[in-house]
C-alpha cells in the first residue's frame, strides 16, 4: 500500500513539474482573467484594485499591489539567481565574453532595436507622453519563448542555450529599466530611504562571510530591509533582492570530503542552488497569480498603443535578434554556435513574446492613466501569438528538413 501511494505521488510531482515547464500556470492565470473581465469587469476591478487587504506598517493594500511589489520580488530574485549561476558555470571573464558574447549582442539588438522603433513611431503618431512605455517591448518571455523554441526545433536544439542567454540579458536590461525609469508612483522619490537598501548589501556580505552555508537569512533579513528601503525611496521594492541575491555563496566546499563528494556537494548544497529549488516552484505556480491580477484587461481595450507595443515587439526583436546573428556570421564568430539561419530565425520570433515582464511594465509605466495601461497590456498579451508562430513555423520547417531525407 505504501509502494502504491509513493507511485501516486512520484506521478503527481512529475505532473506537477510538466506544468510548470509549460508555462501552465501562467496561461491559466491569463485565461481565467481573460474570461472574468469579460463576464464582470466591475467584479474583477472590485477584487484586484480596491485596497481590501490590510498589510502591518504598510496599511490597506490591494491584491494587484501585493502581487506584483511582493511576490514579483521573488520572481526577480530567482531571474537574478539564473544570471549569477550562469556566469559562474564560466571559467572567468574571458570564457564569458567567448561564450556569452554572441547572445549577448543578440540581446542588445533586441533590446535597441524594438525600442527605438517605439519611440520612433509613437513621435511620428504624434503621442510623445507613450514613450514612457519603451521599456514593454524590451522584455522577453523567458518561459513562453522557450517552450516555442522546444516546440518548433526540438529539446536539445543548441539554439536553446542560445535562447536562453538572450532571453537573461533581456532581463538585466528590464530590471535596470525598471529601476531606473518607473518610480513607484504610490510614492515620491526620496533617496535617503536607499540607506536601508546599503544596509541590507552589507548585511548580506556579512552573512555571506560569516554564515555561508545559510540562504533564508540572506533573503528574508537582507531582503526584506532592501525591500523596505526601495519601498520608502519610491522605487519598485520588486527588485529587492536583485541586490542580495549575487551574496549567496554558489559553491560551499564541504571539510575533508574527496574532490567528487565536493563537487557533488556543491551541485546540491550551494545556497544559491538551494534558494532556487526553494523558491522556484512557488514562483511557477505563483505566476497564475500574477497573471491573474494584471492580465484582465477586455479586448476593446484594443487602441493604438496596443498596435505599436504588438509592431515594435514583433519586427524590433525579431529583425534585431536576426541581424545581430547574421552579423555575427558574417564574421566568423556564429559558427561556435552550430544553428543554421532558420533556427536564428525561430529563435529571433521566439524572443519577440514579452508576457510576464512587458505586463508588469505595463503597470509600471502608465500608473495614472488606467486607459492607456489596459492597451499597453492588450499589445503585451498578442505577443503570445509570435511564440505560438514560432513554434509552427519551426515545426513546418522541421519537417520540411526531414521529407527530402525520407525520399
Amino acid at each position: 500500500m505504501e509502494v502504491i501511494f509513493m507511485v501516486y505521488i512520484y506521478r503527481i510531482r512529475s505532473f506537477h513539474l510538466k506544468l510548470r515547464a509549460n508555462a501552465v500556470p501562467l496561461m491559466a492565470g491569463l485565461v481565467l482573467a481573460l474570461i472574468w473581465v469579460h463576464i464582470d469587469p466591475s467584479s474583477y476591478s472590485t477584487w484586484m484594485r480596491e485596497p481590501s487587504i490590510t498589510v502591518p506598517f504598510l496599511g490597506p493594500t490591494s491584491f494587484a499591489w501585493l502581487v506584483n511589489d511582493v511576490f514579483m520580488a521573488f520572481f526577480f530574485g530567482l531571474v537574478t539567481a539564473h544570471i549569477v549561476t550562469t556566469l559562474a558555470s564560466y571559467g572567468g571573464v574571458r570564457d564569458i565574453i567567448v561564450h556569452a558574447f554572441n547572445p549577448f549582442l543578440a540581446m542588445a539588438f533586441g533590446v535597441i532595436v524594438p525600442a527605438l522603433l517605439f519611440i520612433l513611431t509613437t513621435l511620428l503618431l504624434g503621442h510623445p507622453d507613450w514613450i514612457r512605455g519603451f521599456g514593454i517591448v524590451t522584455a522577453t518571455d523567458i518561459a513562453i519563448a522557450w517552450l516555442a523554441a522546444r516546440l518548433a526545433l526540438g529539446p536539445h536544439h543548441p539554439a536553446i542555450s542560445f535562447l536562453l542567454l538572450v532571453a537573461i540579458g533581456d532581463d538585466i536590461v528590464s530590471m535596470l529599466i525598471i529601476a531606473l525609469f518607473y518610480s513607484n508612483p504610490d510614492h515620491p522619490l526620496h533617496l535617503p530611504a536607499l540607506a536601508f537598501v546599503l544596509f541590507a548589501v552589507g548585511l548580506a556580505w556579512l552573512f555571506r562571510r560569516v554564515l555561508p552555508n545559510q540562504w533564508a537569512l540572506s533573503v528574508f533579513l537582507a531582503g526584506g530591509l532592501s525591500w523596505y528601503g526601495l519601498y520608502r525611496a519610491g522605487l519598485h521594492p520588486s527588485l529587492a533582492l536583485v541586490p542580495i541575491v549575487p551574496f549567496l555563496p554558489t559553491a560551499p566546499q564541504p571539510a575533508g570530503a574527496s574532490d567528487a563528494q565536493a563537487a557533488d556537494h556543491e551541485k546540491k548544497s550551494a545556497p544559491l542552488h538551494r534558494f532556487e529549488s526553494t523558491v522556484s516552484g512557488p514562483v511557477d505556480d505563483g505566476l497564475f497569480l500574477f497573471a491573474l491580477a494584471n492580465a484582465g484587461v477586455p479586448f476593446s481595450t484594443f487602441g493604438p498603443l496596443s498596435v505599436v507595443i504588438a509592431l515594435s515587439l514583433f519586427v524590433g526583436k525579431t529583425a534585431g535578434i536576426y541581424m545581430a546573428g547574421r552579423l555575427t556570421e558574417s564574421i566568423g564568430w556564429l559558427r561556435a554556435v552550430d544553428f543554421d539561419r532558420f533556427s536564428l530565425l525561430v529563435i529571433a520570433l521566439s524572443s519577440a513574446s514579452g508576457l510576464t515582464v512587458s505586463l508588469f511594465m505595463a503597470e509600471a509605466a502608465f500608473p495614472d492613466d488606467r486607459a492607456l495601461q489596459a492597451e499597453a497590456k492588450v499589445g503585451a498579451l498578442f505577443s503570445l501569438l509570435f511564440a505560438a508562430s514560432a513554434a509552427v513555423i519551426g515545426r513546418i520547417g522541421r519537417k520540411a528538413k526531414r521529407s527530402p531525407a525520407k525520399r
